[in-house]
């Protein structure tokens, strides 16, 4: 072997194959085709479209969506997603976070939603958002931080979102919501703000929140909730609920 490469022509043969080896391009990172398709039609139902700053030649994971961009205080980034591409050995994307903040869209969550299953930050607020909270949110369950306050949203909150474990943060005050807020609340153990104020809900509150030992902020103000004899007995989440009425 080592012979072989006394010659010139062999030697320019391995040279040939090392700039061809270097120079092939690296397998890009992709968003699979249903999150694309799904996040479009998302954006489409509220007459929304993505910018060009993280949608770059059609590829929503990319620019701005996965460069460490601050999304939450950005007005140029909103609607905004951001993306994690650490799956399948660094060549899958998915889309982790969906911002379409203030932005007056007018509609229904949409059923497309659901297909956006790695989410774990959702920001509705401060639209014109009408009809129920979907059932199959409750099945989003990477999700921490859900904010679907200040819309018009309406009907009872659905049990299902008790599945979501992961959930620190859930916005759902100045809405037109009915009935109460559902026992399964209580399995919400990772819940460290519960933001409820002006929601429509009434009724007792139930003793299952007591197993929110992580609360810190249990916003009830402007509510025709009832706390009950039980709650005020645990003296950790009366001091919460009564420092966070303002």
């Amino acid at each position: 072997m080592l012979g072989m490469l006394d010659s010139p022509f062999a030697l320019f043969l391995v040279l040939c194959l090392l700039i061809i080896s270097n120079a092939a391009p690296a397998t890009a990172q992709a968003t699979p085709p249903t999150e694309v398709a799904a996040l479009n039609a998302i954006l489409g139902r509220w007459g929304k479209k993505a910018n060009s700053k993280w949608n770059i030649s059609g590829e929503p994971c990319s620019g701005w969506a996965i460069d460490n961009t601050e999304i939450d205080n950005n007005p140029n980034f909103n609607p905004g997603i951001q993306c994690r591409c650490t799956y399948d050995s660094n060549k899958t994307c998915h889309i982790v976070k969906l911002r379409v903040y203030a932005l007056n869209v007018v509609g229904t969550i949409p059923d497309e939603l659901q297909v956006l299953t790695y989410l774990s930050n959702l920001d509705l607020g401060q639209n014109y958002l009408t009809g129920p909270i979907p059932a199959f949110v409750g099945n989003m369950t990477p999700m921490q931080y859900i904010n679907f306050g200040s819309n018009a949203l309406s009907g009872p909150i659905p049990k299902e979102l008790g599945n979501l474990q992961n959930l620190k943060s859930l916005g759902m005050g100045a809405n037109n919501f009915s009935g109460s807020v559902p026992d399964e609340f209580g399995n919400l153990t990772s819940l460290q703000q519960l933001y409820m104020a002006s929601s429509g809900l009434s009724g007792e509150l139930p003793e299952t929140l007591t197993n929110l030992k992580n609360m810190k902020i249990l916003r009830l103000v402007d509510y025709a909730l009832e706390v009950t004899t039980s709650l005020y007995a645990l003296s950790e989440l009366v001091t919460k609920i009564w420092s966070f009425i303002v």
